[in-house]
């Protein structure tokens, strides 16, 4: 069986209590495989259950610790359950990583993401010197979409 085939088509059908159930098998099957975490994570995902899915990534990455995917999500997951500065760490995480594997992809919205956690978490002085390598167009998704200028609008000392 390919799980992720089946997930994904439960998940575009609607079939969430199928998707989970699905995920929940592959997991029983393969305890090991990163995938199989992160596969049930975006499953929780798709149903708001932010701790869950939070809970499922970080399995998912002590197997896998160093994929930028991951990090990201974890990062997303701990965003939207409003622990902003576990999610920083996890966007710091995401940045490190990227560049040390010369990785781009979610290279600028790392960092737009963590600026965005910092000003949340009370830290507006250390979000302008994270967001400012981001190129100018870049943007992420949180719990809407944010580009780099949006946050920086939201930092004191670069908004007067």
């Amino acid at each position: 069986m390919n799980y992720t085939t089946e997930i994904d088509r439960a998940i575009d059908d609607e079939q969430l209590t199928t998707a989970l159930a699905l995920a929940e098998r592959w997991i029983a099957a393969a305890p090991e495989d990163a995938a199989a975490w992160s596969k049930l994570a975006h499953v929780h995902e798709m149903t708001e259950d932010f701790s869950n899915a939070s809970s499922a990534m970080s399995v998912a990455l002590k197997i896998s610790p160093d994929y930028p995917t991951y990090l990201f999500n974890k990062g997303y997951f701990e965003y939207r359950l409003g622990h902003f500065s576990a999610a920083a760490i996890s966007f710091l995480l995401c940045v490190e990583r990227s560049e040390a594997i010369h990785d781009g992809y979610y290279l600028d919205a790392a960092r737009i993401a963590q600026a965005r956690c910092f000003v949340l978490d009370g830290r507006a002085d250390l979000a302008a010197s994270v967001i400012s390598p981001a190129a100018e167009d870049s943007a992420t998704w949180l719990d809407k979409r944010f580009s780099k200028a949006d946050v920086m609008k939201t930092i004191p000392s670069i908004a007067k």
